[in-house]
């Protein structure tokens, strides 16, 4: 058997972007939700290649129902979707491009950056694999997000070219009018166990020192990075940071130079205090509610105290971005440990920046004694979180598990730390919809 070209992968996206291959897809979906049973009975009637491909089609559109309202509808490969921006991110980011100038994309992957910019202006996008450009311009000839009038006029044009980056000459795009650059590198590499998660900046395809070419061809970049990068890799770019969090969890960061920066510089030097010193700023995205901006002003170190009225978690956005001690100031807060993104308060201060919970009770940690505080108040522990104590959050849950309490109303169980000694905080879960950050039930590996 031949081996599967990318022209092989290319044409075949291109088939199941068609009537026929639509059709297809709805006759798949009928049929046995095991995957096996699919790709063997679709063998019957189709090629092997296009038989694997709608199948892996469909599961990737359920996975991406997340990110995309309109996933059902949409192309992806594996890795397109794991890298993709969801729509309320993208959304957000492109709003922060000039209106009205067109913009370089570079990596558009799936598309769902280059769709969202497309709101702004015209749109150049690229990326050097022949399937998810393919992808990219299934997408962006979808009804929602038809990339030219009349069939969107709300969108501008929106032209996917599958390329090297590294081989354009940007000098000729900021002649045609290109002003503004969005740059987002692939973070997989090969491996012997296959594609995998890349940590160094320079690994990236292309590598993340690219954008200082960028910088000197277009008055307006932003460069899509992880949230886990390293603050000296993020510092030495010399650009402003922006830690993104969307329904309470940290996805991305953006580092922004041009207009971006400017207008968050603006915001910096209008907050009482501002700080020149901090290059993070941290936004928080949350359905049927603004993007709300933290930015770094002067504030003393917040102060200790034992476990008040209500207990407080920032939004990861906000630790990501070291802003705990201006979260703290907003909120009125003290924080339960100096290592720890806990804080507490003795009264309830409303913020988009993280989540109060109500205190009931706190003791040192103590499994025997936290089953008996269940018992005596008629509460079963729903949800585990913990901050700087090694212990797994399933593991506490299924240890304090009883059927004598199964019905009985929630509460969520804080393990953390104070002065040196592991602690338990039980509170009221927040009500849905009024508070914004989304339960977890492990917080993180690091003591912040």
């Amino acid at each position: 058997m031949l081996p599967i070209t990318d022209d092989d992968k290319r044409s075949t996206i291109g088939f199941l972007a068609t009537d026929a291959g639509k059709a297809l897809l709805v006759a798949t979906k009928k049929l046995p939700a095991d995957r096996l049973t699919r790709i063997s009975r679709l063998r019957r009637t189709v090629s092997p290649t296009v038989a694997n491909a709608a199948v892996e089609l469909l599961e990737l559109r359920h996975r991406a129902r997340r990110k995309f309202a309109r996933a059902d509808e949409m192309f992806f490969t594996p890795e397109g979707l794991e890298q993709s921006t969801g729509e309320a991110i993208a959304a957000y980011r492109a709003t922060r491009f000039p209106a009205g100038q067109p913009i370089f994309d570079a990596c558009c992957g799936i598309g769902g950056d280059a769709i969202a910019l497309s709101e702004r202006g015209r749109v150049f996008a690229v990326d050097s694999n022949t399937e998810t450009a393919a992808c990219a311009r299934a997408n962006a000839n979808l009804p929602y997000a038809a990339a030219n009038p009349p069939d969107n006029p709300t969108l501008h044009p929106l032209d996917i070219v599958c390329a090297d980056v590294l081989s354009l000459d940007l000098k000729r795009l900021t002649q045609s009018g290109i002003r503004s650059a969005f740059f987002d590198p692939s973070r997989r590499g090969d491996s012997r166990e296959g594609r995998r998660r890349l940590r160094a900046a320079e690994d990236y395809s292309p590598p993340l020192s690219w954008l200082e070419k960028l910088k000197d061809y277009f008055p307006t970049v932003g460069v899509k990075v992880s949230p886990a990068i390293d603050d000296e890799t993020l510092l030495r770019t010399g650009g402003l940071v922006e830690f993104i969090s969307d329904q309470g969890e940290c996805k991305e960061a953006a580092v922004w130079f041009g207009a971006p920066a400017d207008h968050y510089q603006e915001l910096k030097a209008s907050s009482p205090g501002s700080s020149g010193d901090s290059e993070y700023i941290a936004t928080v995205l949350n359905k049927g509610s603004s993007p709300q901006t933290l930015v770094p002003f002067d504030v003393d170190a917040p102060m200790l105290s034992e476990p008040q009225a209500w207990f407080y978690e920032p939004d990861p956005a906000v630790i990501r971005a070291h802003l705990i001690p201006q979260f703290a100031s907003l909120v009125g807060a003290s924080q339960i440990d100096s290592r720890i993104a806990y804080l507490t308060s003795d009264t309830y201060c409303e913020t988009p920046f993280g989540t109060a919970y109500e205190t009931l009770d706190w003791m040192p940690f103590n499994l025997k004694a936290i089953q008996k505080w269940l018992r005596a108040n008629q509460r079963r522990v729903t949800v585990v979180k913990r901050r700087g104590v090694p212990l797994e959050p399933d593991e506490i849950r299924s240890r304090l598990a009883s059927d004598s309490i199964a019905n009985c109303p929630p509460v969520t169980l804080i393990l953390t730390h104070r002065a040196d000694r592991p602690i338990a905080i039980f509170c009221e879960p927040p009500a849905v919809g009024e508070q914004t950050t989304k339960q977890m039930t492990d917080a993180s590996s690091s003591p912040l």
